[in-house]
């Protein structure tokens, strides 16, 4: 048996899928209410079925999140960053509440220290731009429109992105 594949099951597929899993878990869920779960699972499944149970949940997800990668997706603009304490959980309450998505329409969240880009369903991110734009977020009147492709090259990466931080009268 090959540590690429046990019985079916590709692990080089898997595994990036399981460190996306770990990532998320640290940086956009609370802690606390997993540790409700947590204690919920350990109460009421017995010891000797907790493997099983996990590796269902597991194949559960696996199979979401593939499926969901194969959704045209489109990167949103969205103007707070770390320097609001902004996390992605935070994003993704903003985008479910007032932007009115599903988590599973939500992909990958890059943070920076002024703004963020957010991963969305294609079919989602125009009206998900036209209920965020102009809306109040920790104090501050958030811009949020479709992001613009880098450019090829380190010099033009560092102007694209001093452009992306900067308001419409710097420009």
């Amino acid at each position: 048996m090959s540590s690429q594949s046990t019985d079916g099951i590709d692990l080089s597929t898997l595994k990036p899928l399981l460190d996306e899993l770990q990532r998320r878990l640290r940086e956009d869920e609370n802690l606390d209410e997993l540790a409700a779960w947590q204690k919920a699972f350990r109460k009421t499944v017995p010891l000797f079925a907790r493997s099983v149970v996990a590796g269902y949940l597991l194949r559960q997800w696996a199979g979401k999140s593939a499926g969901r990668r194969k959704m045209p997706t489109t990167t949103v603009f969205v103007s707070v960053g770390k320097n609001r304490r902004v996390f992605p959980r935070d994003l993704v309450a903003l985008f479910t509440t007032t932007g009115a998505l599903e988590k599973l329409d939500i992909g990958e969240i890059k943070i920076f220290d002024n703004y963020s880009f957010v991963e969305v369903q294609e079919n989602s991110a125009a009206e998900l731009i036209g209920r965020l734009e102009g809306t109040s977020f920790r104090g501050r009147r958030l811009t949020v429109n479709f992001a613009k492709k880098r450019a090829s090259g380190e010099a033009d990466f560092k102007q694209w992105s001093s452009e992306a931080g900067s308001t419409e009268e710097e420009r």
